[in-house]
């Protein structure tokens, strides 16, 4: 009987070691499986973090080249404004020396001027009118080409070219800059000063004067027109043509080529004497008033 105890109890003791051993792999798998689960939770929040700031830098990057081509963009715009402001600037440098050099001519100008009007008269041309005179008087009449029956007794005479250059700068003085009227007035004063820096032509002394005939009663001075009759004078070209000596319908009939041109420069509408027809029109009105 002894030995099938010991038989029985080896039995015994290999089935309870076995179930011992099969509990404890069991509880060792799932110590493994959950370790295992955890470790792979971790992994996938790790991917998902990952993903999310991937997909952040990625937004990121998109704004980045955003800004990047809106600055480049504006890079080129203020390239652009930049060439613009250095070529005004160069037309402005320019402007500026050309002002400059008008400013020393005419800086000489009124210093000859000046000189000669300081200088004194000789006494054995008491009668006889100054150079300076014989020299605006002759420079007037080659530029004027108006017709005798422009002037009247009762208007001065025209101004000579030191007046007329006089004139023109306050001109210019008014005038915005690029405008025709000024290109204009900067040509006709470039002429001016040319023909003031020729050397005076000589000229004989003219013989004596008659004696002047005995006064006769003043003669009153025509009444002005209404200017604003003729068609394209309003108000304020009226005041302009007033100011420049014109106030009758006589005064504009006979109006001369350059003095029409002196008109369009001084009201800054060049053609429109001719393309409004006020010659015209003026001579129209002169011929229904009828004679004097």
């Amino acid at each position: 009987m002894d030995p099938i105890w010991f038989l029985l109890g080896i039995v015994v003791g290999a089935a309870l070691a076995w179930f011992v051993l099969q509990r404890l792999s069991d509880r060792r798998v799932a110590e493994a499986e959950q370790r295992v689960a955890a470790e792979l939770a971790h992994a996938r929040a790790q991917a998902r973090d990952a993903d999310q700031a991937h997909a952040e830098t990625k937004e990121r990057l998109i704004a980045l080249q955003a800004r990047l081509q809106e600055a480049e963009a504006t890079l080129e715009r203020e390239r652009a404004e930049l060439l613009a402001c250095r070529e005004r600037l160069v037309q402005l440098e320019s402007r500026a020396a050309a002002l400059a050099e008008a400013q020393a001519r005419l800086e000489r100008l009124e210093a000859e001027l000046a000189r000669r009007g300081a200088a004194p008269t000789p006494p054995s041309a008491a009668t006889a009118p100054p150079v300076g005179a014989e020299r605006r008087a002759a420079a007037a009449a080659s530029t004027s080409t108006a017709p005798a029956t422009s002037a009247t007794p009762d208007r001065p005479a025209a101004a000579g070219p030191e007046e007329e250059l006089r004139r023109l700068e306050a001109r210019l003085a008014m005038l915005p800059a690029g405008s025709s009227a000024r290109a204009l007035l900067v040509k006709r004063r470039a002429e001016l000063v040319a023909r003031l820096e020729q050397p005076p032509v000589p000229v004989t002394p003219p013989p004596p004067p008659a004696p002047p005939p005995p006064p006769a009663a003043a003669r009153p001075s025509p009444p002005r027109d209404d200017l604003k009759l003729i068609k394209g004078i309003g108000p304020v070209l009226e005041k302009k043509l007033h100011a420049m000596g014109i106030e009758t319908f006589a005064d504009l009939a006979a109006l001369s080529p350059e003095r029409v041109k002196e008109i369009d420069e001084a009201i800054e509408f060049p053609g429109r004497v001719e393309r409004e027809r006020w010659i015209e029109q003026a001579k129209e009105l002169l011929a229904r008033r009828g004679p004097a």
